[in-house]
This record gives C-alpha cells, structure tokens and sequence, in this order.
C-alpha cells in the first residue's frame, strides 16, 4: 500500500498530475480526483461526522481546487495544499466550533501513546470523536484514520509537532473517557 502522500500509479508523480491538470488535460483532473477524492472524503467526514453536510463540504473543496489549481506553484505540495483547503472549508462551515478556545494544551510529549485499539465499539469511537474540540479531532481523524506521520499533519494544521502530539494525547483522554462513560 503506498503512503498516504504517494501515487497509486508509482510510474506519475502528484507533482505531474498538477501540471497536467494546469495544462487542462481532462484525463488528468479525472485521475485527481479519483486518487484524492477518499483521502479527502473521510478528512471531511471525520471532522464534520454528519453526512448530509460532509457531502456539502466535500463538493465545495473539488470546487475550490479547480478554481485554483491553477494558480499552484509548488505541485510537490499537493497534499498540504489539498488538506488546506479541506481545513479552511471545514473551519468555515464550524466558525462558532473555532471560536471557542481548545482546552490548555499539555507539554510536549516525546511520542503519541496508545491510540484506540481497544475500542470496539464504533458507536463510541463516533460519541468520542463528537466531544471533541475541532482542532483536536482534525489530529485524530489526520494521524490515526489518515495515517499521517506527525510531521505531515503539523505541516498540514500549520502548526508545531509539540502542539499536533499534544493534540493527540488530549484526544485520546477524552474519547477514552466518552467510551468509559457512555450516553453523556
């Protein structure tokens, strides 16, 4: 399985797909979105978690992306470029989310510790993800369902290593408190 910032088709590049994109080729921008639409959906669905608005989001970012695809300088970016977009229309449909300040972040930690493993119950992994803070759940749904390595979604969040570990570590505080206190 490639990585998550990897072709399938190892013999072109992302990098190449933009430029062929840039130059309107047609067969391109279909390959562009078969290859990234997924990556994308469930970045959307994990952050937003209803899926009439996740539908909404995911049709607005394809709109943004070919409205300034274009304009891309950096191709070998993509994945940060695409990501930033996903995170600039989802910040905007969850404004007032946003708005409130995320809990005191913790000192940085050397690595991320356990992840979910043990929960078994996807009805409690969703109630989790729910009580998260946005920011914290856009860590979680970038580095465990995306498998993002830590410097990826610190480049993609635009934000320090330290911050996106202690993200992660709130995060899973929380949802392992929602999945040991059910129906709250």
């Amino acid at each position: 399985m490639p990585l998550p910032d990897q072709p399938d088709d190892p013999g072109e590049s992302d990098a190449i797909l933009v430029v062929r994109c840039q130059l309107g080729d047609r067969l391109a921008w279909d390959e562009l979105i078969r290859r990234w639409h997924p990556r994308l959906w469930r970045f959307v669905a994990g952050m937003i978690l209803d899926r009439a608005a996740a539908e909404d989001i995911q049709q607005t970012i394809w709109l943004r992306v070919v409205r300034s695809l274009v304009r891309v300088r950096e191709p070998e970016k993509l994945t940060s470029w695409l990501f930033g977009i996903a995170r600039t229309t989802i910040a905007d449909r969850l404004r007032d989310q946003y708005r409130r300040p995320p809990p005191e972040p913790f000192a940085e930690l050397s690595a991320p510790d356990a992840g979910f493993e043990h929960v078994d119950d996807l009805d409690l992994l969703d109630v989790g993800l729910r009580r998260l803070h946005p920011a914290d759940r856009e860590a979680v749904v970038l580095y465990y369902l995306e498998q993002y390595p830590l410097e990826e979604v610190a480049r993609i969040c635009d934000i320090p290593v330290g911050t996106v570990k202690s993200r992660l570590h709130r995060a899973r505080r929380e949802m392992r408190e929602a999945c040991e206190t059910p129906g709250e």
